[in-house]
């Protein structure tokens, strides 16, 4: 059976859907639909994305800020009941993609301290620790540490492959942003 993904713009349909997952994902420090509401219809600079399964599932999202030459990477969250099958070092192939349709030099982030896993999956993808933010979270207070790379030219079709090595049919990623739109189809399996 063909397991094809689907990458496609997040819209307010979603919210119920996104929220649920952040909390399942982040607990008290998550999101609130309102918050992502408002990203979604009042920021210029907010880019954000689900990926789904066949079944329309949501299995995780991301978000970002588009500033100039710069993507900030927000807010980035896998289900939980789908964590370990690859789909977080996809999603973070597909938030590299976007910096590259942006045209974008650099892609940042925070993270919290702790989150030993999330800063492993950053690193085997070419982030890298810049600075410490003393106390950026709450719920628990905690340190962020912010992390950086410069947008690669190119991803290669190894890349792809290992991050979806447990699915087949590939990812359909539907973009519509500020770099136009489009479709690309991505062999990842």
């Amino acid at each position: 059976m063909t397991q094809q993904l689907l990458l496609r713009p997040m819209t307010l349909d979603d919210l119920d859907d996104v929220t649920g997952l952040d909390g399942r994902a982040f607990g008290a420090s998550g999101w609130s639909r309102r918050y992502f509401e408002g990203e979604l219809t009042d920021s210029p600079i907010s880019i954000f994305y689900v990926l789904a399964d066949p079944q329309r599932r949501l299995l995780g999202y991301f978000g970002t800020w588009h500033v100039v030459d710069q993507l900030h990477l927000c807010t980035f969250a896998v289900d939980p009941d789908q964590q370990g099958q690859g789909l977080g070092a996809l999603l973070l192939n597909c938030v590299i993609r976007l910096a590259q349709r942006l045209e974008c030099q650099l892609i940042q982030l925070e993270v919290r301290e702790s989150n030993a896993v999330a800063r492993s999956l950053y690193r085997s993808r070419g982030f890298h620790d810049d600075a410490i933010r003393p106390n950026l979270y709450s719920n628990p207070r905690e340190d962020g540490v912010l992390m950086g790379m410069p947008t690669p030219q190119q991803l290669d079709d190894s890349s792809w492959r290992r991050a979806g090595d447990r699915r087949t049919g590939g990812l359909l990623l539907h973009w519509d942003d500020r770099g136009g739109q489009t479709e690309e189809r991505w062999p990842v399996g």
